[in-house]
């Protein structure tokens, strides 16, 4: 048990990381933080503050769709995303140093962030100790109504994106806070957490990551 809170310590950290290095290489954010990131842009607030309240809603939404176990639901998610949050906070000014002003450096900084983000989701899986509401909500979702994991996840990053665009229009009458980085951390992070989820299943290929 140890051992698995650490991983799943290190996996919510590095995720953090990685989504505050996409973010500062200056070409967008991922899929999950990209309404925080565009309330932030506007409003100045911590990316973590509004990170925070994004999940705290799909915890409800959760709830809204299975409201079996809400206490043990919480005791779980929320001071998981209460975590996640504080280590986007403390990710971001330390990413913020590593910022490149030219435009290949920027990719391959976003392309970095979308392997760490990989590494760090792969991590919280192999460890099975807790879940964000965001894959929470995805779960209950299916639970009540059916369909693949992998599709109402999705349906949610959309759902999240295009919030971020219409905030976006709506506070600067452009797009903002959305880029090429958002797109490569989307394509690629899943790629990412399935090729480093095979690494853990080689470390310890007693411990499978899914029950």
């Amino acid at each position: 048990m140890f051992v698995r809170v650490l991983i799943f310590l290190l996996g919510l950290s590095i995720l953090s990381f990685g989504i505050a290095t996409v973010t500062q290489a200056q070409l967008g954010t991922g899929s999950v933080s990209s309404l925080a990131y565009v309330l932030t842009l506007y409003t100045g607030v911590s990316m973590g503050t509004f990170v925070f309240l994004t999940n705290l809603f799909f915890y409800f939404v959760g709830i809204a769709a299975v409201p079996a176990n809400f206490l043990k639901k919480a005791g779980l998610q929320l001071p998981t995303c209460f975590l996640f949050a504080a280590c986007i906070d403390i990710a971001m000014p330390i990413a913020g140093l590593l910022t490149p002003s030219a435009y290949p450096l920027q990719l391959l900084m976003a392309l970095c962030g979308s392997a760490l983000i990989g590494f760090g989701v792969s991590a919280m899986v192999h460890a099975r100790l807790a879940i964000l509401p965001v894959e929470g909500a995805a779960l209950s979702i299916i639970q009540r109504f059916g369909g693949s994991f992998g599709t109402v996840r999705v349906s949610l990053d959309v759902f999240l994106v295009t919030a971020a665009v219409i905030c976006s229009f709506l506070f600067f009458g452009e797009l903002r806070g959305l880029r090429e980085g958002t797109v490569l951390a989307a394509l690629l992070s899943g790629s990412f957490a399935k090729f480093f989820l095979k690494g853990w299943a080689r470390l310890s290929p007693e411990h499978k990551a899914v029950d």
